[in-house]
């Protein structure tokens, strides 16, 4: 069950990913950085760039936007005095994501949306769904992914002024920081075992063995299950039972608290990024859930909390920081997305049929119709498609063009016998291309959302010709794709 491994990799890099944070190996690593290269607004561009590409390779990138956040507030930290901070922040808001997005583009669960894909592609029965694991995705998906992240490399620093520098040199230590080597022994260690395992599967496709489950699952489970217990429940201190016993009762406290906390941070970003006044109900409703939490947990240990935030210091991870530390604005702009987008799709719907065939479906079902006068010109079939994929996408969210695009290609059938499957990937790769809007991917929302005062001119100009770079690229692997399978 390609599915189910694949959302077991996805909740795993999440984790792994708060681990190394918890274990301030992020910020040591921008340290061993510093300590060893010149420090310049270029660097510290690439830095950011390659770093964020390279994690979502592995991880999500919603995950890795989530986890570099940190990073590039402190990055940014090293220009105490520069004349123009917006444009600042709009470059390395740029860099994250042009490499997340990138990066989500070279694995199978590099992106929500590939997941999906293969998901759809397998339960539509598409000719080679068989071959789309994670192990075959990244064999084509790292080359291409790496030419697109060098193209946006020197856009990045084509468009970086000479006058933004640090404005105070990082002082050089005596003896230069180490790099953070047992977090990084752990962070490779469990990337080599998901790779195993995927290759595994990949060469020798095992035969079922309990409910549909073939070794290779079963594994992927037992995996997740000593994560878990590793990342929540297993005692850093003292490893007896009682201690491992609070920390399941902390960690299930604060997953029944979370619709209240959901609903605390919601207003407080109303309130404070949109100027929407609640009269601090956030605040009220964050001491009433503190108290609340307080009457079980005293009772249960003899122990109360001071705020929301307290770190559980006896397990790994504490799931209530990691709640807590979400860039909870950009999820705000994804569900007003999501609400738009929802409102768009409903106008000229017809409720008298079960199909959606509202407005937004109506024209871009008419994109597939055009496609087909393309059939016998793959050149022309793949740029249009990756072309007008990309800039569809910054209108109306990837996820809104891959689920009504999908639908179409499988109409597609008796025109594209054999290209089903590329095209639906083709628009795939293509929907996490688009550079531009900030609502366009979950990554640019998440990232526009965690990071302030960004010149909407600098990133909308950069995202424009990132767009026309992808495109292009994109067309030309699947190209070559055509030509060897």
């Amino acid at each position: 069950m390609d599915w189910l491994q694949n959302g077991i990799i996805i909740t795993i890099g999440f984790l792994l990913s708060q681990i190394l944070i918890a274990a301030k190996a992020h910020t040591r690593l921008i340290t061993y950085y510093l300590s060893h290269s010149r420090t310049t607004t270029g660097g510290l561009l690439t830095a950011t760039l390659l770093l964020s590409y390279s994690l979502s390779i592995f991880f999500s990138n919603t995950v890795v936007v989530l986890a570099m956040l940190p990073v590039v507030r402190k990055l940014m930290a090293v220009f105490e005095k520069v004349e123009n901070r917006k444009r600042l922040a709009a470059l390395f808001y740029c860099a994250l994501i042009f490499g997340a997005n990138t990066g989500g583009m070279a694995s199978l669960t590099g992106s929500p949306l590939n997941v999906a894909a293969a998901g759809f592609a397998a339960e539509q029965s598409l000719p080679g769904t068989e071959h789309v694991t994670f192990f075959s995705w990244l064999l084509v998906g790292v080359p291409a992914s790496l030419t697109l992240i060098l193209a946006g490399r020197w856009l990045l620093l084509a468009n970086t002024p000479a006058n933004i520098e640090p404005s105070v040199p990082t002082s050089r230590q005596s003896a230069p920081p180490l790099l953070p080597g047992r977090p990084l022994v752990f962070f490779v260690s469990n990337v080599v075992l998901t790779l195993v395992l995927s290759a595994l599967q990949f060469l020798f496709k095992p035969s079922p063995l309990l409910a549909g489950l073939n070794i290779i699952d079963l594994s992927f489970i037992l995996y997740l299950a000593v994560f878990l217990y590793f990342s929540f429940i297993f005692p850093r201190k003292a490893a007896t039972a009682r201690n491992a016993f609070k920390n399941l009762v902390f960690l299930l406290l604060f997953l029944a608290a979370f619709p209240v906390i959901f609903l605390s941070k919601t207003l407080e970003q109303l309130e404070t990024r949109l100027g929407m006044p609640s009269g601090k109900a956030w605040r009220a409703l964050d001491r009433a859930l503190l108290s609340m939490i307080n009457f079980f947990w005293k009772r249960f240990s003899g122990e109360s909390f001071s705020s929301l935030s307290i770190h559980n210091f006896n397990s790994v991870l504490s799931i209530n920081r990691i709640m807590l530390e979400i860039p909870w604005f950009g999820f705000l702009l994804m569900i007003i997305t999501v609400l738009l987008l929802l409102l768009i799709i409903s106008i000229g719907d017809n409720p008298a049929t079960t199909e959606i065939d509202g407005w937004l479906f109506t024209r871009l079902g008419i994109f597939g119709d055009k496609v087909t006068s393309y059939a016998d010109n793959l050149p022309l079939l793949f740029g249009s498609t990756a072309l007008s994929t990309i800039f569809a996408t910054e209108l109306f969210n990837n996820t809104t063009v891959l689920s009504v695009l999908a639908a179409v290609i499988v109409t597609l059938q008796p025109v594209f016998p054999n290209e089903q499957l590329l095209l639906l990937l083709l628009v795939t790769v293509a929907a996490s291309g688009a550079y531009m809007s900030p609502v366009a991917t979950p990554v640019n929302a998440l990232a526009f959302g965690g990071l302030e005062k960004i010149s909407i001119r600098t990133l909308l100009r950069l995202g424009f010709f990132m767009n026309l770079i992808a495109a292009s690229l994109i067309t030309a692997f699947f190209l070559l794709l055509s030509h060897v399978f």
